[in-house]
């Protein structure tokens, strides 16, 4: 299956940047969770949907921050 994935990361916001920084890709996996398992090793992602049926994956990393993976089907 083809996914858009929007990736999210919290990142500090001092100097005025975005409390997340972006990014978005297409992606063609059978395992969404698998996926994100495979970019971030040792994490154990919490799963949600939204209401418009995006598949939503988050954990923090190792410094506390949110990292969100949001897959959309294309």
């Amino acid at each position: 299956m083809t996914y858009e994935l929007i990736i999210e990361r919290q990142q500090p916001t001092c100097g005025g940047k975005s409390p997340f920084k972006c990014e978005i890709k297409s992606v063609t996996t059978d395992d969404p969770l698998a996926y994100v398992k495979k970019l971030e090793p040792g994490s154990e992602p919490e799963f949600s949907t939204t209401e418009a049926g995006e598949l939503v994956y988050e954990m923090h990393d190792f410094k506390g921050m949110l990292i969100r993976y949001i897959f959309t089907e294309d």
